[in-house]
């Protein structure tokens, strides 16, 4: 077998892979569409808008 030969076989066992998984029937769960919130979220304080700003590290030499 050559090197073409062994690639493409094995492109083609992929692509059989993935055509096998489409024709699958999917399990639907309804646990993935519920999202609890932590309850220490809960407790918290929401103060408003949050701006945020850039570090300034002052120096006092010219070349850095």
């Amino acid at each position: 077998m050559g090197k073409k030969s062994k690639t493409r076989n094995e492109y083609n066992e992929l692509r059989q892979l993935f055509k096998d998984m489409k024709k699958r029937k999917k399990k639907y769960d309804d646990s993935e569409d519920r999202f609890e919130d932590d309850p220490r979220a809960a407790k918290e304080i929401e103060y408003g808008r949050v701006t945020r700003q850039p570090t300034y590290v002052h120096k006092d030499s010219i070349y850095d």
